[in-house]
């Protein structure tokens, strides 16, 4: 499903007739050619007949200046690619079908494996006073964020228990954390039912379409501010595809791509990428352009995580019309799913303070089979090693976890403790509508106010002082 875009995305204008000396026309037409290059990247035309690619020639001198140049390297496919297998993981029901599937996706892996050594090589060699894997960024990341990304470690735990848990409503063969079956556990696909319905026999739709629960959770999000309704929304669905938002047209409009299946977590993929379309959506329109296309990664996923956090709550799940007692098999599900995603993201620390060790890709592999070890899974080492090229998405996480907490921790005691509200709806503070106005403030901060220790700085400013009455005395209103 593709919408149209929005009227607001105005092709660039050509060199030939841009105005002379205008500098609100060179950033138009610089971020219109961004946005046309962000859309060829999805797979989808641009608004200006020439091709995106072409125009950046034009622009160089631009985009330099703007600090931009690897920004578009990096959408133009000019950067070193990272590695990765170009089969595609397939996630039907068939427990037979869905462990070829896994076997062709380990073989291609197998076949990186040299090259994503290669590649963590050269990057370790190749980083300075940061740390490695701040190269995946293309735009500097704030030193505060660093440094928390940096310290970040959690132990890693035995995920066998909850992946058993998951699997016995599925109905699953043999071992319950047999590897080809981790991902499709991890998508709640069984916690359902085989039936369609929670364990226990409830059966029957729990779940909307994919359609109304975009509907309803863009809604939502409209009404608490986060989409102003001006911002446009064009959405992409495709099949076995992670979901993401890339900034089309800044402010104006997003894209966002979204698999094609509702699973039990599609409702907490959709709060998390609304959270970063609000992110996109709120930034001024009078910010510097690179301030604009600029985000700190912790403030980012810390963020999404706490919005996604919402469908924890049963009264929340209710309102999108899902059952009480599916609704409260979800929320338990999410809370395992949080505690389960963690669990993988601290082995994937684990190996890459491991991998600083290694000399060749075959020690590698026996640090990846160590630690995959220690989850319980069995998971395949060459799948372990291939997530190292995404180690600051997973830092980016697991720092984002604690970092969401405190947010949530000075939300609540702002609106929740003075006045003795308890959980509400939502949740406490998100009830509130006083809550959502100050996020709404904090999202549109850019550059150094816009990083995760900004967001947090706003949190904790001062209410504005109440004006004093005035001693003239009028009458009362009739």
């Amino acid at each position: 499903m593709t919408a149209a875009l929005p009227d607001a995305v105005r092709p660039a204008v050509p060199d030939a007739v841009r105005p002379a000396g205008s500098a609100a026309a060179d950033v138009v037409y610089v971020e219109d050619l961004l946005a046309d290059l962000q859309l060829e990247r999805a797979g989808l035309p641009g608004r200006d007949p020439v091709p995106a690619a072409r125009r950046v020639q034009q622009a160089a001198s631009e985009l330099a200046d703007l600090g931009l140049s690897r920004f578009v390297a990096e959408l133009r496919g000019e950067t070193a690619p990272v590695p990765a297998p170009a089969a595609v993981l397939d996630l039907e029901a068939d427990e037979d079908g869905r462990r070829a599937s896994y076997e062709v996706w380990c073989a291609e892996a197998r076949e990186l494996t040299d090259e994503v050594w290669r590649w963590l090589t050269e990057r370790r060699r190749a980083a300075g006073e940061l740390p490695w894997w701040c190269g995946e960024s293309a735009l500097p990341l704030p030193h505060d964020s660093v440094r928390r990304l940096a310290e970040v470690t959690v132990p890693v735990r035995d995920l066998s228990e909850i992946a058993a848990a998951w699997a016995r409503p599925a109905g699953l063969r043999g071992s319950a954390t047999a590897e080809y079956n981790w991902r499709w556990l991890l998508l709640g696909k069984g916690v359902l039912g085989p039936s369609g319905g929670v364990s226990g026999g409830v059966s029957g739709e729990v779940l909307p379409p994919l359609n109304e629960l975009i509907t309803l959770l863009v809604g939502r999000a409209r009404r608490r501010g986060l989409l102003p309704l001006a911002h446009k929304v064009k959405v992409l669905r495709r099949p076995n595809t992670p979901s993401m938002v890339m900034p089309v047209r800044l402010p104006g409009s997003s894209l966002l791509s979204l698999p094609t299946a509702v699973t039990p977590v599609t409702v907490q993929y959709l709060l998390h990428e609304l959270a970063h379309l609000a992110e996109h959506a709120l930034r001024p329109a009078d910010a510097p352009l690179v301030e604009r296309w600029t985000f700190d990664p912790l403030r980012s996923e810390g963020w999404a995580l706490l919005l996604e956090q919402l469908a924890g709550s049963t009264a929340f799940l209710a309102r999108l019309g899902i059952a009480e007692k599916t609704a409260a098999v979800l929320a338990r599900f999410y809370a395992e799913e949080e505690r389960f995603s963690r669990g993988l993201m601290a082995a994937d620390l684990a190996l890459d303070t491991d991998l600083a060790g290694c000399r060749s890709s075959a020690e590698a592999l026996e640090a990846a089979s160590a630690v995959a070890t220690a989850t319980g899974l069995g998971w395949a080492p060459e799948l372990l090693l291939l997530r190292q090229t995404r180690v600051l998405h997973w830092r980016s996480y697991l720092a984002g976890y604690a970092w969401r907490d405190a947010v949530r921790a000075e939300l609540d005691s702002r609106f929740c403790e003075a006045d003795g509200q308890g959980e509400g709806e939502e949740g406490g503070w998100a009830d509130r509508e006083e809550a959502w106005a100050l996020l709404r403030s904090a999202l549109a901060r850019t550059g150094a106010a816009g990083s995760a220790a900004g967001f947090l700085d706003a949190l904790r400013l001062p209410e504005p002082t109440p004006r004093m009455p005035s001693t003239h005395r009028t009458p009362p209103t009739p």
